[in-house]
């Protein structure tokens, strides 16, 4: 007869044979001997970080970088519910997490005990399935059962479209009670890699259809860095009649690829004769973007027909009109389209466009003189003139993203932010595990709310040198002084930009990070220099002044309409 505490040992054993590495775990007591388990694999490299909403975005960043599952481990209780953001974001990025919840015993549920809430599938919405365990493993069936569930939880994750999964895992007492020292060579369960393709007939007719179309547009969401899409993309943009769009998180990059859609739309939307930059073919690749200028443009001058690639939620009509779902990868289909046997001038006149919004902005952003006040625009472009080759620009939401998007994308940099909810609440986190994963220089932009707000990004021991961190400060949310109303909002404005009294020094001196700050728009060129060449952690407070932020956004676009 089984120990009744033999399926636990088994779950550890299970990740190990199914590739997870590494395992964030949040102290508590229901969940003791999952601890037990996982601390006692040799194979697996156990975190300790006490704030489950950290945590998961520190998994969230680890998995990111690495491109592999990461299990989180937590007590039962509301820090299951802490969780739920950074798993929301890894549902929406197709990060596998595998999120392991210690529960109650059913009969203990609303009992008034202690720890307790109603956990089976609690986070329904938003990962790919939940598990159940059994409470005891006694009896070989329900080992059988447990082994199956969580082989089953990991593979589901790992099967593409990838995702989170919950194996909840109820306990009875005694919780502090040994676990057996062997596994029982559980079995594993395995879907074999495989991705849907377009059949011959089918990319028949695709082909045909690329040939008629004498204008295409081929627009790049958030995506990691993947030289074979930057070389098909590449490719394309070099065609007359084909556009590409890609915004840097799309992490695609060329001479040909627009990388300032923003600038470029505002532009466009603005001209008598827009018409005339209207796709008849459009090609959507990857995730969200957060251009709302090319948004506005596509949903009223819909194309012909949309086709849809690599996006792991079909029947995505983000621009209102969506044709044709392509499954399999876009390099497959796209490389067997045929090449320059259309005649047109379609991205000509996007070049002549684009040439022209490369020379408004060069002139509208250049440094300020010396007697200017700080502002948000200086520490973007200083920091992507300094940031060195090969580094990870981490980019918290709202204004620091929204910034960089104004800027040509670097190829020699990686681009990412968490985009798929666009929440600020695990900026921090998901930079400093992605860090941790990494090794390599990482830098994180954020504003002072965005970082405030996650702070206890900073409350762990795996903040490595690696990890360079810029705060924005202007005392508030400063987004919505760009995208509200001024007049409506002038009574209520507080309740939108929240601003503070925190000391970002003392928070960041209170987690043992170094930290320096700079106030002036002459130092701040020094400033970022000194902080990317510190040898530790380091944490660099620019104080900018949120009037000029709010001037200079707004007056960078009236000069990119009107001039």
């Amino acid at each position: 007869m089984p120990h009744f505490r033999q399926g636990i040992k088994n779950i550890a054993e299970i990740c190990v044979r199914q590739g997870i590495e590494k395992v964030v775990i949040s102290p508590g007591s229901r969940n003791a001997p999952l601890i037990f388990a996982f601390t006692a694999q040799p194979e697996i490299e156990c975190l300790s970080i006490a704030d489950e909403r950290s945590a998961a975005y520190f998994a969230l960043g680890m998995a990111q970088q690495s491109g592999k599952a990461v299990a989180l481990v937590c007590t039962s209780g509301t820090a299951v519910l802490n969780y739920a953001p950074a798993i929301a974001e890894a549902y929406y990025q197709n990060i596998p997490l595998i999120v392991i919840t210690a529960d109650r015993p059913a009969e203990m549920i609303d009992q008034a005990d202690g720890q307790t809430l109603r956990q089976h599938n609690i986070f329904a919405n938003y990962i790919k399935s939940a598990f159940e365990l059994p409470v005891e493993t006694t009896l070989e069936a329900d080992l059988q059962f447990s082994d199956r569930q969580v082989s089953q939880a990991i593979d589901t994750a790992l099967s593409y479209p990838e995702g989170p999964v919950q194996i909840n895992v109820p306990l009875r007492e005694p919780i502090y009670s040994a676990i057996p020292e062997h596994h029982s060579n559980p079995k594993i369960v395995k879907t074999l890699p495989a991705l849907p393709s377009v059949n011959s007939e089918s990319l028949k007719v695709l082909e045909e259809k690329w040939t008629g179309f004498r204008r295409k547009m081929i627009v790049f969401g958030v995506f990691p860095k993947n030289e074979c899409l930057n070389d098909l993309a590449n490719r394309l943009a070099a065609q007359p009649d084909v556009v590409v769009i890609a915004e840097n998180l799309s992490n695609v990059t060329g001479n040909n690829i627009i990388t300032q859609p923003e600038s470029l739309f505002s532009r466009i939307n603005s001209l008598e004769n827009k018409l005339e930059f209207a796709p008849d073919l459009l090609i959507t690749i990857g995730h969200s973007v957060i251009c709302k200028q090319l948004k506005i443009f596509l949903r009223t001058h819909q194309p012909a027909e949309q086709w849809q690639l690599e996006s792991s939620m079909p029947y995505v009509d983000t621009y209102k009109s969506l044709t044709t779902v392509i499954p399999g990868f876009a390099t497959d289909t796209l490389n067997k389209m045929p090449l320059g046997t259309t005649e047109s001038n379609f991205s000509g006149k996007y070049n002549s466009e684009y040439q022209q919004i490369k020379l408004l902005h060069n002139k509208f952003v250049n440094p300020a003189g010396s007697d200017s006040p700080l502002s948000d625009m200086n520490v973007v472009m200083e920091l992507l003139a300094q940031t060195p080759q090969g580094s990870t620009l981490h980019l918290a939401n709202s204004t620091s993203v929204r910034w960089t998007q104004l800027f040509p994308a670097r190829p020699d940099l990686t681009y990412i932010c968490n985009r798929g909810t666009s929440g600020i609440d695990g900026s921090l986190s998901t930079a400093v595990g992605y860090a941790y994963s990494s090794k390599q220089p990482t830098v994180f932009l954020s504003g002072d709310v965005s970082f405030i707000y996650d702070s206890n990004g900073l409350w762990n021991n795996y903040i490595g040198t690696n990890l360079k961190i810029i705060v924005m400060n202007n005392n508030g949310g400063n987004i919505f002084r760009f995208i509200g109303d001024k007049e409506l909002m002038k009574n209520s404005l507080e309740f939108f930009t929240t601003p503070h009294q925190v000391k970002i020094k003392s928070l960041v001196e209170a987690f043992g990070l170094n930290y320096m700050s700079c106030d002036k728009v002459e130092n701040l060129n020094e400033s970022i220099s000194k902080l990317l060449n510190e040898q530790n952690a380091c944490v660099l407070e620019v104080f900018t002044d949120s009037d000029l932020n709010t001037e200079n956004y707004s007056g960078y676009f009236k000069n990119i309409r009107n001039s």
